[in-house]
């Protein structure tokens, strides 16, 4: 009876082990804009995610955001892959770089924005 029982747990751990493995292909991205402080954040900048033109997968992939009033920002279902990342307001130099997302992860990114001169 025992081993019945340990045959059934081992059953239950390697089924969700496997359940686990799955990948979804898909991620999170979240982060804070900061301004002109170094400690509050930026309200309305808009906050973009532009797919590799040259993947067929991700080229028509454009995702965009506005950052809440304590300049926060969050994406969902960002698919994996090659994207350019821009942080965009009224007043400031757009920032942008190449980001590489991976699959099934929360991606952290922090943006300070310069005043335009």
């Amino acid at each position: 009876m025992i081993h019945r029982v340990i045959k059934r747990g081992l059953f239950a751990i390697l089924l969700i082990g496997q359940i686990a493995a799955a990948q979804s292909g898909r991620s999170w991205m979240n982060g804070f804009v900061l301004g002109d402080s170094d400690t509050t954040g930026l309200p309305g900048a808009l906050v973009e995610m532009i797919g590799d033109p040259e993947s067929p997968r991700l080229r028509a992939v454009r995702l965009s955001v506005l950052t809440d009033s304590n300049g926060k920002y969050s994406l969902k279902d960002v698919p994996y892959g090659d994207y350019i990342f821009r942080v965009s307001a009224s007043g400031f130099t757009t920032y942008e770089i190449k980001l590489y997302i991976v699959s099934d992860a929360l991606t952290e990114l922090h943006v300070k924005l310069r005043r335009r001169k």
